[in-house]
């Protein structure tokens, strides 16, 4: 990642882009806190988390974020494979993901497919729902579409979604587009996002960081938690 520049970076992008980029302010802005934020935890799942990670600690950093959050009252919420079934024929909720029986295609015997389906409802121990804790079942990548998830931020008042989980490049970047397409400023933690691929998940974080997003350190994630949480109660 290029450290001369508060953008997100990576190594990967061409030298003359990053010349550009730096060149036009408009691609510095931050879009910055709110007053009332929250937590979303996208796909979690041991399905996603056991497999090879671009982000080898990502269930023990989002572990840490959780518990700075839940410590000073934030929300926490969670977006989860959705169980329902689906219609002959009716498409994959993403290409490349899971088929329409909810397993990869790839799997050589039906105990291990089965083994499959049964860790995408499986959430690590150290980032489990607690029992207050909302979880919300969706349909297709973003946690927003087809979901009551907006509906239940809003009823919590919240202005500022941090959203961590999996895959950096697939459900996890869609949510971030459908939080900002639902006027919620979204700060994202690289150390708690994760991808099969570090090309996508590279990508994904200069992307998300240059149009929808905040990618900011977990580190200072956390001490915002605690400043506005503070502020808040004050």
């Amino acid at each position: 990642m290029n450290d001369d520049s508060d953008l997100y970076i990576p190594d990967l992008v061409p030298e003359s882009d990053v010349e550009y980029l730096e060149d036009q302010s408009r691609y510095g802005t931050r879009v910055g806190w709110g007053e009332t934020p929250a937590v979303l935890v996208v796909d979690a799942t041991e399905a996603f988390v056991e497999t090879r990670r671009t982000t080898p600690d990502v269930v023990e950093d989002t572990s840490r974020l959780l518990e700075t959050a839940r410590s000073v009252d934030v929300p926490v919420f969670y977006a989860v494979p959705s169980g329902r079934s689906l219609p002959d024929g009716y498409p994959v909720p993403i290409k490349g993901s899971a088929s329409s029986d909810r397993t990869p295609d790839d799997v050589p015997t039906d105990r291990d497919r089965d083994d499959w389906a049964a860790k995408l409802d499986r959430i690590p121990p150290a980032i489990e729902p607690r029992e207050n804790e909302h979880v919300v079942e969706k349909p297709r990548a973003s946690a927003f579409f087809d979901t009551h998830l907006a509906n239940l931020l809003h009823y919590y008042g919240v202005d500022t979604l941090i959203v961590c989980g999996t895959n950096t490049g697939g459900c996890l970047r869609a949510t971030v587009v459908d939080s900002h397409s639902s006027n919620f400023r979204t700060i994202v933690p690289p150390e708690c996002v994760a991808d099969a691929v570090a090309l996508t998940h590279e990508v994904a974080l200069f992307d998300m960081d240059l149009r929808y997003a905040d990618v900011t350190p977990l580190a200072e994630v956390r001490s915002k938690l605690e400043t506005v949480a503070s502020t808040s109660q004050s």
